[in-house]
């Protein structure tokens, strides 16, 4: 089977800072589908609409599945205009060659905007007992991550640490290195499949430096890769918040 090419749909509550993964955009067999992540039960579209969010203008049907043979209008739009004189230069700097798909540019970019606060990230990707995604470190401003930059290097491991008192996220999950520095957080809407696992089985995962881009904006500064093992008892209480991929194919 095809691995689907799939990315989560986030939004940040400008007033609160809290970002919220409120859609799916996968490309699978030729064909786009879009639809919405009622089944989260933490930081999905149900809790973001109690939180100020409005359905996006382009897709009003919470319960619908768009689908399309090209990517939708609205998430092309958000892609760097291919006649750019720096385009080039914006492939190289996200490691992209030529032959790029518009989803490998959605990914790499984000898709971001000035004018409002979507952005696309990879997904948590199950098959079998296996898992991985991978994340830029939230958070990485406020932290120790500027300090420790130039000492960073690409394939070093991190440690993941819960720190379940924090007020504004109890699921929180803190990124440090193998030295004890404080990088910053696993974003929100990975952090609660972190913190179970991590209760769940520590040490069923591995997690390291996949990318460093020094003079990127702080959020886009460091990129961690996790890849793990699932066990039972964790992949049945995760089943509402993991994004299998035969469940994004059947969707």
């Amino acid at each position: 089977m095809i691995r689907p090419f799939v990315l989560w749909l986030i939004w940040q509550n400008e007033r609160t800072r809290q970002r919220y993964h409120v859609g799916n955009l996968v490309h699978h067999e030729g064909k786009y589908m879009f639809y919405y992540e009622k089944h989260a039960q933490r930081r999905g579209v149900i809790e973001a609409l109690k939180n100020g969010y409005r359905l996006h203008i382009s897709f009003p049907d919470m319960d619908k599945v768009y689908v399309s043979d090209r990517l939708f209008g609205p998430f092309e739009r958000r892609l760097p205009d291919r006649r750019r004189p720096d385009f080039q230069e914006i492939l190289r700097a996200h490691g992209l060659s030529n032959d790029y798909t518009n989803m490998d540019l959605l990914r790499a970019t984000g898709g971001r905007l000035a004018t409002d606060t979507y952005e696309f990230v990879p997904p948590i990707y199950v098959y079998g007992n296996e898992f991985d995604f991978d994340f830029y470190i939230a958070g990485w401003r406020y932290y120790e991550g500027e300090r420790a930059l130039d000492r960073l290097q690409v394939g070093d491991d991190v440690i993941f640490q819960l720190e379940p008192t924090t007020e504004q996220d109890p699921k929180a999950v803190v990124v440090l290195t193998k030295q004890g520095e404080k990088l910053g957080y696993i974003p929100a809407f990975y952090s609660e499949f972190m913190f179970w696992l991590i209760e769940e089985s520590s040490g069923a995962y591995k997690a390291n430096i996949q990318f460093i881009y020094p003079k990127a904006n702080p959020q886009l500064k460091v990129n961690i890769c996790v890849r793990g093992t699932l066990t039972t008892t964790m992949k049945l209480l995760q089943l509402d918040m993991i994004h299998d991929m035969e469940l994004t194919i059947t969707v």
